[in-house]
């Protein structure tokens, strides 16, 4: 429970750490989506249990909808989707290295920002959406997701740095025992 209280906590704060950058900055559309990063993390990494990591997805979701001003639900649907899942990939692919980590942060990306436009078009006529706003949303998708391959290594070794720091690393059965000295 620790290690999603510190996911949660951590993707809040690069949530907020992005949008003040963009906004001291003047940026709007190539923004990196570090809350993605944080749900791959949560879904590559730890004891891979299901409920802690979908309730670090569904609430970086809820906080990304409250700081864009998404519809409430959609990105916390969105990152539940996508975090779903990447738990399921996690058990079939193995991620060393920098490179792994960054095209894993790719794939979060790409499966919110997928399931994201899918639902906002799903929705777009109760919700008074045109869809033809959305279809610009396509074209910066690129830029989104490459603006968060590139912050995806220190992202995902900052979250490796504070789980070493405060030992929230499962440790192996082998060294559960010679703590009991």
């Amino acid at each position: 429970m620790l290690r999603a209280f510190t996911h949660l906590i951590v993707g809040w704060l690069l949530i907020a750490v992005t949008g003040g950058i963009a906004e001291v900055l003047g940026l709007s559309i190539v923004l990196p989506a570090t809350s993605a990063v944080v749900v791959a993390h949560a879904a590559f990494s730890g004891e891979r249990e299901l409920v802690p990591g979908l309730a670090v997805a569904v609430s970086l979701g809820y906080i990304e909808d409250l700081h864009q001003g998404a519809p409430t639900g959609v990105l916390s649907l969105s990152f539940a989707l996508a975090f779903l899942l990447l738990h399921w990939a996690a058990g079939r692919i193995a991620v060393r290295g920098w490179t792994m980590r960054a095209l894993v942060s790719l794939m979060a990306v790409v499966l919110v920002d997928a399931a994201t436009l899918a639902i906002l078009l799903a929705l777009a006529e109760p919700l008074g959406i045109r869809t033809g706003a959305l279809v610009p949303m396509l074209v910066g998708v690129r830029w989104h997701a490459l603006a968060t391959v590139l912050v995806a290594p220190p992202v995902w070794a900052l979250l490796a740095r504070i789980f070493d720091l405060f030992r929230l690393e499962p440790r192996p059965p082998s060294d559960l025992h010679l703590d009991a000295r």
